[in-house]
């Protein structure tokens, strides 16, 4: 069935043409068979039955994590009595630095003062004595200034708008010996507490006994005076305490 190699394009088609009718004839020949649906079906009931079973697997997996995270966060962080919780170990290393004892606290400072209070002890605090320099003015309370100079103490504000002025140069203030002054108005009150280079407190009592810790100025090079100023309620007589660094009482006036 192999055309002559010189019968040119003609012969090709004819070639052509009857390899066709021989693929066509042996087509027809071939019967094909039934179709596998039954096999195709099993299949597909197989897949659906163990994607079923993975997804309730899933499904109780997720109710019993639910009901384990729940159990967990009711738990009493707190061992019921007679059951010892494990001890917690801080984690330690060959290179942490050992905590050493805390500072001393330095009383005496340049910064803002603020009342002192009595330790647990029952031993007075000092009052932080604020070094301020000469004319600096202090806002002591809402509407008041205080400030020192080398002649005394001068303050501001009230009902008076004047400058007012107490002297520690006159001969009115004997510095050689512990002593106190007190000027009020209202609920302000200050004074000069004298006669120490180691002033420690000054309170302001009440008629029912109650202290107030005054804050305390004092200039640079601590004079051997300061003043001191303080808040208190209106109304009732107070007495004013001087004391030193050790709590020591110094000088005392009765209540006004």
């Amino acid at each position: 069935m192999t055309p002559a190699p010189d019968a040119g394009p003609d012969a090709a088609g004819a070639w052509d043409d009857l390899l066709r009718a021989e693929f066509a004839r042996a087509a027809r020949d071939v019967t094909p068979g039934p179709a596998p649906v039954a096999a195709v079906v099993r299949a597909g009931r197989a897949r659906r039955r163990r994607r079923t079973v993975a997804l309730s697997v899933l499904a109780v997996l997720g109710v019993a994590f639910a009901v384990a995270a729940g159990t967990s966060l009711g738990r009493d962080p707190h061992p019921a009595a007679g059951l010892a919780a494990p001890p917690v170990r801080p984690a330690t290393s060959a290179f942490a630095p050992t905590a050493g004892p805390p500072s001393p606290a330095v009383p005496r400072t340049s910064a803002s003062s603020s009342s002192s209070s009595s330790s647990s002890s029952g031993r007075q605090i000092p009052t932080p004595v604020r070094t301020v320099a000469p004319g600096e003015r202090v806002a002591a309370a809402p509407g008041w200034k205080v400030w020192l100079t080398a002649g005394g103490k001068h303050w501001q504000g009230g009902e008076d708008p004047l400058e007012q002025f107490r002297s520690v140069t006159d001969g009115n203030i004997d510095l050689a010996r512990p002593g106190i002054s007190h000027q009020g108005e209202g609920a302000f009150h200050s004074g000069l507490y004298y006669g120490t280079r180691d002033a420690g407190r000054v309170e302001l009592v009440d008629d029912r006994g109650r202290a107030t810790a005054a804050a305390l100025l004092e200039l640079p090079g601590r004079p051997g005076w300061g003043v001191w100023y303080a808040v208190t309620r209106e109304g009732g007589a107070l007495g004013l305490r001087l004391y030193d660094r050790a709590g020591r009482l110094l000088s005392e006036l009765p209540p006004l």
